[in-house]
């Protein structure tokens, strides 16, 4: 069971860099029409929280 677990993980940690590459590519107008779509309180671990963090996290890398 632990080895499905560790497996499991390992697949979503990939899913969610692949996620935030797909992020870093598009342009900021894209990404901002992203994020005023994604629900403004999503539910703490939920798929629309991961994506919510990543596309602020994604628009504040390029504020720097």
């Amino acid at each position: 069971m632990q080895i499905v677990a560790v497996e499991l993980m390992a697949k979503l940690r990939d899913a969610i860099e692949a996620i935030g590459d797909h992020l870093s590519g598009m342009d900021s107008v894209n990404l901002q029409a992203l994020e005023k779509r994604l629900p403004r309180n999503p539910l703490p671990g939920s798929a629309e929280m991961v994506m919510l963090l990543l596309v602020s996290h994604e628009m504040d890398s390029r504020k720097r």
